[in-house]
């Protein structure tokens, strides 16, 4: 069964279409991304899954069990933390815990979720001194109370050093393998990458792409870039070897197809040059992101 079923989703602010019949799901102990520009639709979604806005049309369903205005109880599996985490500023971190705790996590556990989420040093201390990434901690340690299946987290890397930030990575991969999901958005793509094994692609309300981390980012052309003491007999050797190679002014490139690399090096060795450097190109997601989002504009602008 999957964790979120999102159907046809719209949604409008007055006479603005905000969504326009967005679908994705997540499968049990994934961690899905969800990406975008600002004001694509990413916070207008996830206020809608755990019901902090209303949406016009379509459905959601949590653990196969759907969420209406009428029926909230689907959302006891959730734990989220949407935009700015919001707690109560004149308690300790630990007695926001406590209050956000509905009976169900013990004491021990509450220790352990300190612990996971290194706001043990500091959670006696009263939330109102805390800095944005002290509280952007405490907000992710208040989503993993009550024993959530799924983990809804808006810009949480946001105001985290960069320590921080990577220990939250290695929390939300531990966190998957134990089975729970997750769906979050970052303007942090390159730690994104690291952790997320799909991606949701939302641009003008509308999902433009959806896909697993490897094909997402495998799309697009690669080259090897290749670096000798004579770049333009290189290029030459590599035209004869059948191969259509580019120059520039300090490598010459050539397309990646899977068995170039030895093709190529045999062809560059074979014509007495001196190989210097190889490179490949590393699959981007913020370069195949932008990529996707230029081709979706101009498809916006001549509608």
């Amino acid at each position: 069964m999957k964790v979120l079923e999102v159907q046809n989703l719209n949604k409008k602010f007055g006479q603005k279409q905000a969504l326009f019949n967005v679908t994705f799901d997540v499968e049990p102990g994934t961690i899905l991304g969800l990406i975008g520009p600002n004001g694509a639709g990413k916070s207008t979604i996830m206020k809608s899954i755990v019901g902090l806005t209303s949406y016009n049309s379509g459905s959601i369903k949590i653990n196969g069990e759907s969420l209406t205005k009428n029926n909230r109880k689907s959302l006891k599996n959730v734990g989220s933390m949407i935009e700015s985490p919001a707690p109560y500023l004149s308690l300790t971190g630990y007695q926001n815990l406590k209050l956000f705790n509905d009976g169900s996590t013990t004491d021990g556990e509450i220790q352990e979720i300190m612990k996971d989420t290194q706001i043990d040093s500091f959670c006696n201390r009263k939330a109102k001194k805390y800095s944005l990434g002290m509280k952007q901690r405490l907000g992710i340690a208040i989503s993993l109370l009550n024993h959530p299946k799924l983990l809804i987290l808006d810009e949480p890397m946001n105001g985290l050093d960069p320590q921080s930030t990577h220990d939250l990575r290695d929390l939300l991969l531990k966190l998957s393998k134990r089975g729970i999901s997750v769906l979050i958005s970052s303007h942090l793509l390159d730690e994104l990458a690291r952790i997320a094994d799909y991606y949701v692609v939302i641009n003008h309300g509308r999902v433009v792409k959806e896909s697993d981390a490897k094909s997402f980012l495998s799309s697009g052309e690669k080259n090897i870039k290749f670096t000798t003491n004579d770049n333009e007999k290189a290029y030459n050797a590599l035209l004869q070897a059948g191969f259509k190679a580019k120059m520039s002014d300090k490598t010459v490139e050539l397309k990646d197809d899977g068995d170039s690399m030895n093709k190529a090096l045999a062809a560059l060795n074979n014509a007495g040059l001196e190989i210097q450097d190889v490179s490949k190109d590393k699959a981007d997601l913020e370069e195949s992101l932008l990529n996707l989002l230029t081709e979706d504009n101009k498809k916006e602008e001549t509608k």
